[in-house]
């Protein structure tokens, strides 16, 4: 399937979510404010701290993004064969995953870890494709160092195109696993995204942050949003990711908000069968 016929199931699927956000604005009535999105936001913000609710700073600020297409690299694709080129470590590709061991763990401080996986990321010879990728705070703890790869600025929060470098116990960097998103294009037209304090009243409102509850972080990234049976091609949105824990149970959970129509994403993305416009 060509590249227009990807768009068209691509809009022809979004009219259906579009229409879906449409009918949950209309019969949303608990939060109804006459003054305005930003009274609307400011109270239910108020109601947020009622339930003891803990946030930071949250932004007012729409950025922008886009509607992207990819597929993960698999056997035969570009990140196997930039595998060709790595030296001083033994690895393997499995299903779409490159994993990787050092023949030496290379020795790492507290001070000093993302400074020095950033230069080896430089390194094609022990990283493929490392420029292609950023450090992620969020995503990352003292074990697991992890790189998400970088769409349009952003970050690409999906098990496509990550590299998690392993950490051991003696603070060195013993290898890694990696995937690669390929055949990038862009969908359509840059477009506004609603902003991170939108983002988090709208899951609020929609009962998805429990109450004694604590938001960590929330950032704007790019995650998939439906899969396409078109050269294994998925689409990918900006996305708010919302990280929360409960103060009691320390309990954490993820949440996503599409950036663009602000629906709660699910867990698992929808499919989308081409072949009959493959046939056309």
């Amino acid at each position: 399937m060509n590249f227009k016929r990807i768009q068209w199931i691509f809009i022809l699927a979004f009219l259906l979510f579009d229409i879906f956000v449409g009918s949950s604005l209309i019969l949303e009535t608990r939060f109804t404010v006459s003054n305005g999105q930003q009274n609307r936001q400011s109270a239910v913000l108020k109601e947020m701290r009622n339930d003891s609710i803990n946030y930071g700073n949250l932004s007012n600020k729409q950025q922008t993004g886009y509607y992207i297409a990819g597929k993960r690299s698999t056997d035969g694709g570009v990140l196997e064969q930039e595998s060709d080129k790595l030296h001083n470590q033994s690895f393997r590709f499995t299903s779409g995953t490159l994993t990787s061991e050092f023949d030496k763990p290379i020795k790492v401080s507290a001070d000093n870890t993302v400074q020095r996986i950033n230069r080896l990321l430089k390194n094609k010879k022990m990283v493929s494709l490392g420029d292609h990728y950023r450090y992620n705070k969020e995503l990352s703890d003292k074990n697991t160092i992890v790189y998400t790869q970088v769409l349009e600025d952003k970050p690409l929060i999906s098990n496509d195109g990550q590299i998690r470098f392993r950490i051991n116990s003696d603070h060195e960097v013993t290898g890694y696993t990696q995937t690669y998103l390929q055949d990038v294009e862009v969908l359509r037209q840059r477009s506004n995204t609603i902003s991170q304090r939108r983002a988090i009243t709208w899951l609020y409102k929609h009962n998805q942050i429990p109450n004694n509850s604590r938001i960590r972080w929330a950032t704007l990234s790019y995650s998939k949003l439906l899969n396409t049976t078109t050269d294994d091609k998925s689409v990918y949105v900006p996305t708010w990711i919302v990280e929360i824990k409960t103060k009691n149970s320390g309990a954490i959970q993820q949440l996503q908000v599409n950036a663009f129509n602000s629906t709660v994403m699910k867990e698992t993305p929808d499919s989308v069968n081409t072949n009959s416009l493959n046939n056309k």
